[in-house]
């Protein structure tokens, strides 16, 4: 019997989808790491708009396309809850207001970069993207451990990844085709429960 979800699924109105993405992108400070948090936050755990699963399999799939992987993963989510139109306002959400935002930074950025208080507070830019990005990487391993023994197969990908990159100099494109095969030769098959979303 397939397993039915604790929190399945809504499906939002499109002035709901366009007031999510707002949020994302007026609070993600810093970019990447808590921009990928607040998607999963937002889309995932308050709203309920996509399972653990489909939020990670619309991540896996962006991080094979061109450009910037965030403007496509909020097109991929968009079009999962709402269709093309909602592939439309989630990325214009997504892009719009951060870009207004980032605009008025730069421009009084210009103003104040020569003063010393501003240098002291920009030295501390690094370690605090640093411990997002250790953060967010923290949250996927936890739901990953929900998957068992295929959890294994993940971190000894992951492992082989980092090793492959540091001393062979492994392309994208190389790590992208072999993780295709890896996926498709130890996890075919894999239930929506296995890979952590609830079940009965």
């Amino acid at each position: 019997m397939r397993p039915v979800e604790l929190n399945p699924p809504t499906k939002p109105s499109l002035l709901e989808l366009a007031r999510a993405w707002i949020v994302v992108s007026t609070q993600s400070i810093g970019g990447g790491p808590s921009t990928l948090f607040l998607m999963r936050q937002q889309m995932v755990e308050r709203r309920h708009w996509l399972t653990h699963r489909q939020f990670l399999e619309d991540y896996a799939l962006s991080k094979v396309s061109l450009g910037i992987n965030l403007v496509a993963l909020a097109g991929l989510i968009g079009s999962r809850v709402a269709g093309v139109r909602g592939t439309a306002i989630s990325v214009v959400g997504l892009l719009v207001p951060a870009a207004a935002i980032t605009l008025v930074l730069t421009v009084g950025y210009a103003l104040v970069r020569d003063s010393e208080l501003v240098r002291a507070a920009l030295t501390g830019a690094g370690p605090a993207a640093a411990g997002m990005t250790a953060g967010i990487g923290l949250t996927f391993m936890r739901q990953t451990v929900r998957r068992g023994w295929r959890a294994g197969i993940d971190y000894g990908y992951a492992a082989a990844v980092v090793a492959a990159g540091l001393f062979l100099g492994a392309t994208p494109l190389v790590v992208i085709a072999t993780g295709v095969l890896v996926g498709a030769a130890f996890l075919r098959g894999e239930t929506s429960r296995a890979s952590g979303d609830p079940g009965t």
